[in-house]
């Protein structure tokens, strides 16, 4: 008896582990916000013109699709998903690329701290999905991107990051990436047979993609600027001595393959020197204007522009199909942010920065190869957003409001099931119930031909990991047979395949066996395990 109450004071301990959280966008609402990494407009408008995107053009049409959507700068993927969700603007963005410099000590925050902080950023679901961008692993994003209509009976609000296109174009280059897209397409046609008329699908991109002449970069800007070269993350240069700056964006476009490079002067005005001449953008009651002198080589007096003073709006309308899309308004605001840097750097469009990651594209410019992306919507909840030619990204989630990311179900699904086990001519029943999210606890009951409980097993167990596509649990309890109690411990690990689930168990009282559940409807699913018994699971 003993072990009995100490066990059961374990599987407490796991029932209070985790506090839940109730759900805050409203129960009428559903909605499925897919990042998807690296897609141009450029791209994408060729692509559709070609017939080759059947499903985004039928299930969007051209009312739920803004072509001219501009993007964070810098076009970065860890920018715009650690800024996007809270509509963090560019002169306040944490990550401004993969590694930054402290500006008042100097200290380095790496690619790996980055990562992690961008990796987090993100909800518990979709923290994986980085693997799924992998060459390696990225078959799995489709079957992932698909079981998210499963996920809606629990969930009012799902965010899915589709990375094959990005990797693809970093690694193999134009053709591979173009073909990503359409894969995408194919995927997202799966998904939409599934859902509702009333879900709301929220797709956006957080960058394009350039390709053409490789540069590289490292050794050279160490050459130029030698010690006072703290991290050259790009398009960023953090120097040790700022008061250098100018000296510094001089010489990197008078000695390298740099077209451009930007700098905040004393005045918090901005600065920037290319072959041709010189750029000035000026900021006055949060309006900015832009002059030059020799070469307009952002090309906008040719378009109409007098040296006026715009606001975002403004600059947005004069210039989202322009190929410096909004220019002035990102690296003016970009370059108040205290993690900017001292330097911006800026390759052409006719060009990118090669790494040993980025070895076919990159991306990072303020070209619109770079930063003019699409954004599709379609629902009930969104559809206030039909109808526009161009949108600035960080404006998102001020327009669409009242969604909690973080939200999850207060509580797991409670179940009772009944199978026949044929093997040993006996029923099996099972009880589960769920105080809080991602906490379970239960008994199993094994009757012995019918007349008589014969073993009972009580546990608890509590989430540890979940994807789209995997769960993993731990628990402990005691099994319970006539005057004989044992400890048990038990290790779940669950497969989720449409309306299929394969759970994989071990446990210390028993040998291995995995469970196959399809789930006939959202509260009825047909069981078996080993596949030497059969009966139902009613979910409630």
């Amino acid at each position: 008896m003993t072990r009995l109450l100490g066990s059961f004071f374990i599987i407490i301990i796991l029932l209070v582990a985790f506090p839940g959280k109730t759900i805050a966008f409203s129960d009428d609402k559903k909605l499925i916000l897919i990042h998807l990494d690296g897609v141009s407009s450029h791209h994408l408008l060729q692509e559709l013109n070609k017939g080759n995107l059947p499903n985004l053009e039928s299930f969007f049409g051209q009312e739920g699709r803004i072509d001219y959507t501009i993007t964070y700068f810098p076009s970065k993927t860890p920018t715009v998903i650690s800024s996007i969700r809270d509509g963090i603007s560019l002169d306040e963005s944490l990550l401004p690329g993969w590694e930054r410099a402290n500006a008042e000590n100097g200290d380095v925050s790496g690619l790996i701290v980055s990562f992690l902080q961008m990796a987090f950023s993100k909800s518990r679901l979709a923290t994986t999905n980085l693997i799924y961008g992998l060459p390696a692993f990225d078959f799995l994003a489709g079957p992932a991107l698909i079981n998210t209509a499963d996920y809606l009976k629990d969930y009012n609000v799902l965010q899915f990051y589709w990375y094959k296109v990005d990797t693809h174009g970093h690694f193999y280059g134009e053709e591979a990436y173009v073909q990503q897209i359409a894969e995408f397409d194919r995927q997202f046609g799966r998904l939409t047979k599934r859902l509702d008329d009333d879900v709301n699908i929220v797709i956006y991109s957080d960058h394009g993609m350039t390709f053409g002449e490789g540069v590289e970069m490292d050794l050279k800007m160490e050459e130029l600027i030698g010690d006072d070269l703290i991290v050259f993350s790009y398009p960023s240069v953090y120097l040790a001595n700022s008061e250098l700056s100018e000296h510094y964006a001089r010489k990197l476009v008078d000695n390298s393959e740099i077209d451009y490079t930007f700098f905040q002067k004393e005045d918090g005005n901005v600065k920037g020197f290319h072959q041709k001449g010189i750029i000035y953008f000026n900021g006055k009651n949060d309006l900015i204007n832009y002059e030059f002198e020799g070469e307009d080589v952002l090309g906008y007096y040719s378009k109409g522009y007098n040296g006026e003073y715009f606001d975002v709006q403004e600059w947005l309308s004069f210039t989202h199909d322009l190929d410096y899309p909004l220019a002035p308004v990102n690296l003016y605001t970009f370059l108040m942010n205290e993690n900017s840097g001292d330097i911006v750097t800026m390759l052409d469009q006719t060009k990118y920065l090669q790494t040993g990651y980025s070895r076919s594209g990159n991306h990072g410019g303020f070209t619109s190869r770079d930063m003019t992306t699409p954004l599709f919507v379609k629902g009930p909840n969104v559809d206030h957003l039909y109808g526009r030619r161009y949108f600035w990204l960080p404006d998102l989630f001020n327009e669409i409001k009242e969604i909690d990311f973080d939200q999850h179900p207060p509580r797991e699904r409670h179940f009772i099931s009944g199978r026949y086990d044929f093997r040993r001519n006996r029923p099996v029943t099972e009880l589960s119930f769920s105080p809080i999210y991602r906490v379970r606890y239960g008994a199993n009951f094994y009757m012995d031909n019918f007349s008589a409980i014969d073993r009972v097993d009580v546990w608890g167990k509590v989430d540890l990991f979940r994807s789209y596509l995997a769960r993993v649990w731990l628990g402990t309890g005691v099994e319970i047979r006539d005057s004989d109690i044992r400890p048990l411990l038990k290790f779940q690990y669950d497969i989720h395949i449409r309306r299929f689930v394969i759970q994989n168990s071990l446990a210390t009282n028993r040998q291995y066996y995995f469970k196959v559940s399809w789930e006939a409807t959202p509260w009825l699913a047909v069981e078996t395990v080993n596949l030497n018994s059969l009966g139902l699971r009613f979910d409630f």
